[in-house]
């Protein structure tokens, strides 16, 4: 145990306890405002994907990376007009429909504390943004994906890890 002397001691232990529990308290103020997103303008560019993650709502163990386990080329384009392009190639395969085979989603992007990528009026995927550098991490967005290979489609969350391409 803790030896002090009467008095003094306890006042020093309760003093320090206090600054402790008074940084605790700064820090967790601090944290409590979460992240800003980045400006969109930082977020203007061509984005290569390191991972593509959809994992199923249902099971969240069934996942898959388009990149790691299945060898997809992944590209993001966001272009300053708000335009985007998002182009998954597969090796050896023919262009078709999304995330099967090699596909290109096209639509308008804007970010505020989300970055939302619309490809219709009633279709859009909005993602949870971390920038840190060249390294663009976009998270947690709504979308299906046929995990069984069987045409039928279950619902998803999409994440992707990106790097600025040169």
């Amino acid at each position: 145990g803790v030896q002090s002397l009467p008095l003094f001691g306890e006042d020093v232990l309760v003093s320090k306890r206090f600054d402790l529990i008074a940084l605790v308290a700064v820090l967790l103020i601090s944290s409590c405002g979460g992240t800003t997103a980045p400006p969109p303008e930082t977020l203007v560019g061509t984005w290569s994907a390191t991972s593509v993650e959809l994992v199923s709502v249902a099971n969240p163990a069934v996942r898959v990376d388009l990149v790691a386990d299945l060898n997809a080329t992944v590209t993001l384009v966001l272009a300053a007009d708000n335009d985007f392009t998002l182009t998954v190639t597969y090796e050896g395969e023919e262009p078709g429909g999304p995330w099967g085979t090699n596909s290109e989603e096209t639509g308008t992007w804007s970010s505020t504390d989300i970055l939302t990528l619309q490809t219709s009026p009633t279709s859009e995927w909005q993602f949870e943004i971390e920038l840190n550098g060249d390294a663009l991490t976009l998270t947690e967005a709504d979308t299906s994906f046929d995990f069984g290979g069987d045409g039928t489609l279950e619902d998803a969350k999409l994440s992707l890890n990106l790097t600025r391409a040169p």
